[in-house]
């Protein structure tokens, strides 16, 4: 009997399944599951961030009165400066992005209305395409390497817990979009240089200027360019030379144009910031410069602990001669050999090596202080060049070249499983430290015990906690504060005086602490004249010590402090009203009342100097003179407490019918403040 068809085998082995898909892909179709792949990727390393709400600095891009505006802000956010700020110790004004805010406007205006996940979703699509983009221009520089090598170095990438800063916080989607934009310039000029065609240079001019309107960190880009079309292209000198003058001359363009337009502006800067801000010595400058490329170098390898904010103290100054800025002077003196020595033959490593110096140099102290000292988002874009390099060691670890198109199996299983092996604590440190992104509270006290050292985070922890305790209804209605929460705030507002004790900001807000909080002036004022001694031209100090001593009742030293104020600033309307509440508390009613008047003249349509009015009158016993100022306010401002007010007034002196007015229109009032 004749014997059919062998049955095809329906079980295969492990091992065969495990060579089909570590075979390389060779269709179109494999880039359709590669940009599968890096969206599935994406979302389980960043899809948490989508529960997450607004964090540090969000305030400059979104959640703001601006970009509330939507389409409309377009105006104003194309000729207003990215921060604009009004602080206790002066005005904050720099910087030009408008690229950023107008994406959040944008988002206003289609989903109408502001979502904190929404803007955390277009974060990690941002994300996605700056992958998918990074992936394909590695495919067309290195079209010579293998796939599976190109495949990992985007992987980790991606997946580095360096990168959660720029994606978990909202206000750094510029940095995305800056990179985002290099790298659209970047496959524009390649594709010049495989067709000739002009118009993909001006157009990469474009792309270029607008990352730069994104923010100013696109700049190395330009030495990038040549870099690459160099190591990877046939163009020769004549040709891209050309181009990176181009470059230059757009980024000029956009660092320098907007100052024919912006109002003058000041970045406030600090040494609680940056101690570099207050220390010009060239030698400190290297040293401590030598320092954060160290840093930076750590945090690549070893990414813990990942923190909000560094400042002051926690890169301290240094000079050459400290034993960790020699030891990072060897460490990038010898991979600067290295890269130089390897140029000339357009060595992977070489080209690795040049794309991580001329990112992080940007950010290295030696040019100018940095913001912060150090930070995670300044080694972004230059975390590309460690990635290859540790990619690369992984490939020759196992003695396998990634330029070979063909891999054997048992080689390309064990690459994949050490790369594996990294990756997998890499992804549980960016999935566990994008939760601790997800408010402002739980970001701080988790980064907090590794901050003892830095007095900017100790006084910016502590100043939230503060404004949440002022905001809290129980303080507002009652005046309690929670114990615990109190010896905390005091606690880090001292922490950050030991390590920096000359910061104005810091002893205002201690003494603001002990007089409204802690309910002790005598400790306030000793706090308040410390900050006053830092910088006498600053008032928030002066106002609050004027408060402390009408706490006590020293009329006569809070008198002082107000007119202190005035004598420098004239139109101070807070001092005008405290000097005038410190006047009736002396007695002086009729010079409290004309201090009052004095203001409406030049601002009439003020309502405080009626309540204030009002408030000197019911305290003499003149009620109906009360009533009728405090009505005036009303008229002028429609507030709850002053309708509440009113109505109670007048449920006193038995008028019913105006009672249950003004009784309703505190509910009018409450909807209005509402909306």
């Amino acid at each position: 009997m004749e014997k059919g068809p062998r049955k095809k085998k329906l079980v295969r082995s492990g091992k065969e399944i495990a060579r089909e898909l570590l075979a390389p892909p060779s269709s179109r179709k494999a880039n359709g599951y590669f940009i599968l792949f890096f969206f599935v990727w994406a979302f389980i390393l960043y899809g948490n961030t989508i529960l997450n709400k607004y964090g540090v600095d969000d305030e400059f891009v979104t959640n703001n009165e601006t970009v509330r505006k939507g389409l409309a802000a377009i105006p104003e956010i194309f000729t207003t400066h990215y921060i604009n700020q009004k602080g206790n110790v002066g005005d904050n004004t720099a910087d030009y992005r408008p690229v950023v805010k107008l994406t959040y406007a944008l988002e206003y205006q289609i989903f109408q209305g502001e979502n904190p996940g929404r803007s955390h979703a277009i974060n990690v699509l941002i994300y996605i395409f700056i992958t998918i983009l990074l992936f394909f221009i590695l495919k067309r520089i290195l079209k010579n390497y293998n796939i599976l090598f190109l495949f990992l170095i985007t992987v980790v990438f991606m997946t580095h817990p360096v990168h959660t800063e720029v994606v978990a916080s909202l206000k750094n989607r510029d940095e995305m979009l800056a990179f985002l934009c290099g790298l659209g310039a970047l496959s524009l000029l390649l594709r010049y240089a495989e067709r000739r065609k002009l118009w993909y240079v001006l157009l990469a001019l474009l792309v270029f200027f607008t990352g730069y309107l994104s923010k100013a960190s696109i700049l190395p880009f330009v030495l990038i360019y040549p870099l690459v079309l160099y190591f990877f292209t046939d163009l020769s000198p004549k040709r891209y030379i050309p181009i990176s003058i181009a470059m230059v001359a757009v980024a000029i363009i956009a660092q320098t144009g907007p100052d024919l337009f912006l109002p003058a502006g000041e970045r406030l800067t600090s040494a609680i910031e940056n101690p570099l801000y207050a220390e010009d010595g060239f030698l400190y400058r290297v040293g401590t410069g030598l320092l954060s490329l160290l840093f930076y170098i750590k945090i690549l390898i070893y990414p813990h602990p990942l923190l909000f904010y560094y400042g002051n103290e926690m890169i301290p100054l240094a000079t050459p001669g400290n034993i960790w800025a020699i030891l990072s002077f060897v460490l990038y003196a010898g991979l600067l050999l290295y890269a130089s020595s390897t140029f000339r033959k357009k060595h992977i490593l070489s080209f690795a090596i040049f794309w991580y110096l001329i990112f992080i140099a940007m950010y290295s102290n030696l040019l100018i202080p940095v913001m912060g000292i150090v930070g995670e988002r300044f080694v972004f874009a230059a975390s590309l060049g460690f990635c290859i390099v540790l990619v690369w060691v992984v490939f020759k670890i196992f003695e396998t070249e990634p330029n070979s198109l063909t891999i054997e199996f048992d080689a390309r299983a064990k690459i994949l499983v050490v790369v594996i092996l990294i990756l997998i604590p890499y992804a549980a440190l960016t999935v566990t430290r994008n939760r601790e992104w997800r408010n402002l509270f739980d970001l701080y006290r988790k980064d907090i015990p590794y901050l003892e050292n830095s007095a900017k985070a100790n006084t910016q922890y502590a100043g939230y906690l503060m404004q949440t305790t002022f905001r809290d209804p129980n303080f507002m209605k009652h005046g309690n504060v929670n114990q615990f929460k109190l010896d905390v705030i005091k606690k880090h507002f001292h922490v950050s005086l030991e390590i920096y004790p000359d910061n104005y900001q810091t002893m205002n807000d201690l003494g603001t602490v002990y007089l409204f909080l802690e309910k002790d002036p005598d400790s306030a004022i000793i706090y308040l004249k410390r900050a006053i001694a830092l910088n006498d031209q600053l008032e928030p100090a002066w106002v609050n010590l004027g408060m402390a001593f009408r706490e006590i009742k020293k009329f006569d030293s809070a008198a002082w402090c107000y007119s202190t104020i005035l004598r420098r600033n004239p139109s101070h309307i807070r001092a005008y009203f405290a000097l005038a509440n410190v006047y009736n508390d002396m007695g002086y009613i009729n010079r409290a009342i004309d201090m009052n008047n004095e203001v409406l003249k030049s601002n009439p349509n003020l309502d405080m100097p009626f309540i204030n009015i009002g408030n000197y009158l019911l305290l003499t016993g003149d009620t109906a003179m009360a009533i009728r100022n405090y009505e005036e306010a009303i008229k002028r401002r429609l507030t709850f407490e002053g309708c509440i007010h009113l109505s109670n007034l007048y449920k006193g002196l038995g008028d019913m019918q105006k009672s249950d007015y003004y009784l309703q229109r505190s509910s009018e009032a409450l909807k209005r403040n509402k909306r």
